[in-house]
């Protein structure tokens, strides 16, 4: 029998890296389901899947910030660790789009340094990143080629709280169609169906669990 504070075993099992391929697999996934679905109602394979990601909290009326935690449909699609942003998918072409909170000058005194946008770009591996106060000039600039483009927003029911989530909005958001119904259910049916490398991430998490509970044991 063990003492009763047993020295801290090293595990076997390092740590892995999710890679951003993960995050753009699911985003082509999300694509040939969305293609599909449009193509059988005879709509147009036009618009932009968009989401919002999460946004920092504060505890109560206090400023300090709780440990943020990534809105998870958009983790799924994008990767991004960071509070603040919003992801588009272009359905047509397929491009993927961030925009990045554009976060004042003195944040640097206080939070460390303002990452430029080739930096997200380059990080989390999508065609082109801009600022959130840019989305509707970026929009409207770039996909609008067959007039004003249909936004595609998340909005459904979890069956597991009873909570609904929350449809991306910004300030002129009224200047595009937009779609409350078709995203949700397909993009919910895509989380499912686990590819190969989330696999590996869960048998991952399977095995560090075990052999926690063996050195507990």
């Amino acid at each position: 029998m063990r003492g009763r504070y047993p020295a801290m075993a090293t595990s076997s099992l390092a740590p892995p890296e999710v890679p951003m391929e993960l995050h753009a697999g699911n985003r082509d996934r999300l694509l040939t389901a969305l293609r599909a679905h449009l193509s059988t109602t005879a709509s147009p394979p036009r618009g932009l899947a968009l989401l919002q990601g999460g946004e920092e909290q504060t505890r109560h009326c206090t400023d300090h910030l709780e440990l943020f935690r990534q809105e998870s449909y958009f983790a799924y699609l994008f990767g991004v660790r960071e509070p603040g942003f919003y992801g588009a998918i272009d359905i047509a072409s397929g491009q993927s789009i961030l925009f990045a909170p554009r976060l004042p000058p003195d944040y640097a005194v206080w939070m460390g340094e303002i990452k430029p946008l080739p930096y997200f770009k380059d990080r989390y591996k999508v065609d082109l990143v801009f600022y959130v106060d840019e989305i509707v000039q970026v929009l409207q600039d770039r996909f609008s080629q067959h007039g004003k483009p249909v936004l595609f927003l998340l909005y459904g029911k979890s069956t597991d709280s009873g909570n609904y989530s929350k449809p991306a909005s910004f300030e002129g958001i009224e200047k595009f169609d937009t779609d409350l119904g078709t995203l949700h259910p397909i993009l919910t049916e895509c989380r499912v169906i686990k590819s190969e490398m989330e696999l590996a991430l869960i048998q991952y998490a399977n095995d560090v669990s075990s052999e926690a509970h063996i050195e507990v044991y």
